[in-house]
C-alpha cells in the first residue's frame, strides 16, 4: 500500500495494537479512580505551607500558615499535568532524603496532608517554596535541584510557543504537549509513520492533511517545528528513535521520502540522537503496531507514555508499561546502529 491511501486501514491496525496494552490502560484508569476517590477527603485536610515571598530569606522553616484558597486545586478538578510532574520530582527528592511524609512535614513545619497534595499536584508551590523544601530535605545542592525549581516556574504557564495553539487543542492533547516540553529524554517508536519529533518538514506537510483532516498545515507545522526545537530545562533533548522499516516506503513522492531519509541519517550523526530500524523481516507482534513515545525527565525516575492514533489523536499512558515495551522492541526487533544506518542508506539510494 503506497502513499497515504493506507492511513485509514492503518488506524485499524493501530487500534489492534492498543488492545495488546489494554491491561496497562486499565491500571492507569484504576489509578485515576483511586485519586478521584480520595480527592474530597484530601480537600478537607488541614492545610499549611511555606508561604514567604521567594525573595525574602526564610529564617525559620518551622513557621507555617494557611494556604490561600486560590493555591489549592478544587476537589472536583484534576491537577495540571505539570503540577503532577513537579509533585513527582518533589516526591523523589523526599525519598532520596530518606524521609517519610511525617518526617518531611516536621522539617517543613507543615501539615502532612498539604505535603501529600503537593506531591500529587493538588496543591501548588512557587519556586521559592520549592527551594526551601529542597533545602530542608538536604538536597538543595543536588544536580537536579535547579531543574525542579525551574519546573515550579514553568508549571504556572505553557511555553510561549504553545500558548498560541492551546485554544484549539483538546485537554488531552494539551497535556501531551506540556509533558513532552519537559522531557529531557524522548524514546520514540514509529510504525507505518515516522515519529513526530523525527519528522522532516516536507514529510510532515505531505502526511498532515491525511493524519489531521481539515487542518491548517502551516499552523500545524509551526507547532511541530517548535516542539522539535524546544530545549527542556535549557538543555538539548536526547532522542532515541526506533522506526519500523514499513514507515520508510509510505510516501509516494520520492523527493519527499528522500528528504526524510536524509533527515534521519543526519540524526544518526548527532550526539543527541540515535536511530534504529526494525527490519522488514522482523517478527511482528500486536503491541508494537502503533506509534508511541516514552518520556523521561530530569529530577525524577518517573516516566510517562504517549500513544498516537490516526484520527483519535494522542493520549497519555503508563510510562512503565510502554518503557517495558520499548525495551522489548529494542532488544528483540531493532537492528543495531550500523545496520540501521545501512538500511536508511539503501532506501535513499533506491530513490535516486
Amino acid at each position: 500500500m503506497h502513499g497515504v491511501r493506507g492511513w485509514r486501514a492503518a488506524a485499524q491496525t493501530l487500534a489492534e495494537g492498543r488492545a495488546g496494552l489494554s491491561s496497562g490502560t486499565s491500571r492507569v484508569r484504576n489509578l485515576r479512580r483511586l485519586v478521584s476517590a480520595h480527592r474530597s477527603s484530601l480537600a478537607r485536610a488541614p492545610l499549611s505551607a511555606l508561604g514567604a515571598d521567594p525573595g525574602t530569606p526564610e529564617p525559620r522553616l518551622g513557621r507555617a500558615f494557611q494556604v490561600q484558597n486560590d493555591r489549592v486545586i478544587e476537589a472536583d478538578r484534576q491537577p495540571g499535568i505539570l503540577a503532577r510532574v513537579l509533585g513527582s520530582m518533589l516526591q523523589t527528592a523526599r525519598k532520596t532524603a530518606g524521609l517519610s511524609y511525617d518526617q518531611a512535614a516536621a522539617r517543613l513545619g507543615c501539615e502532612t496532608g498539604w505535603l501529600i497534595r503537593v506531591e500529587t499536584g493538588f496543591a501548588t508551590v512557587d519556586p521559592g517554596q520549592v527551594a526551601r523544601i529542597l533545602l530542608a530535605y538536604g538536597v538543595r545542592e543536588a544536580r537536579a535541584a535547579d531543574t525542579i525549581i525551574d519546573m515550579a516556574r514553568r508549571a504556572a504557564a505553557p511555553p510561549p510557543w504553545l500558548a498560541g495553539h492551546t485554544s484549539r487543542l483538546s485537554a488531552a492533547g494539551r497535556d501531551v504537549l506540556l509533558v513532552e516540553a519537559e522531557a529531557t529524554l524522548a524514546q520514540l517508536h514509529g510504525f507505518l509513520l515516522i515519529p513526530y519529533l523525527a519528522q522532516a518538514e516536507g514529510y510532515f506537510r505531505e502526511i498532515a492533511p491525511h493524519v489531521f483532516p481539515g487542518c491548517d498545515v502551516d499552523q500545524e507545522w509551526d507547532l511541530l517545528a517548535h516542539r522539535q526545537a524546544h530545549q527542556p530545562a535549557a538543555v538539548t533533548r536526547l532522542l532515541e528513535v526506533i522506526i519500523d522499516e514499513s514507515a520508510l516506503v509510505r510516501v509516494k513522492h520520492p523527493e519527499i521520502m528522500a528528504g526524510q531519509l536524509r533527515h534521519l541519517l543526519a540524526l544518526t550523526g548527532s550526539p543527541h540522537a540515535t536511530v534504529r530500524i526494525i527490519p522488514a523481516d522482523a517478527v511482528f507482534y500486536e503491541s508494537r503496531g502503533h506509534n508511541f513515545d516514552v518520556l523521561s525527565f530530569a529530577g525524577t525516575t518517573d516516566r510517562i507514555g504517549v500513544c498516537y492514533y490516526p484520527v483519535l489523536g494522542a493520549e497519555l499512558a503508563s510510562g512503565e508499561l510502554y518503557y517495558d515495551l520499548w525495551a522489548r522492541i529494542q532488544d528483540t526487533s531493532a537492528a543495531g546502529p550500523a545496520q540501521s544506518r545501512a538500511i536508511l542508506e539503501r532506501h535513499l539510494a533506491a530513490l535516486r
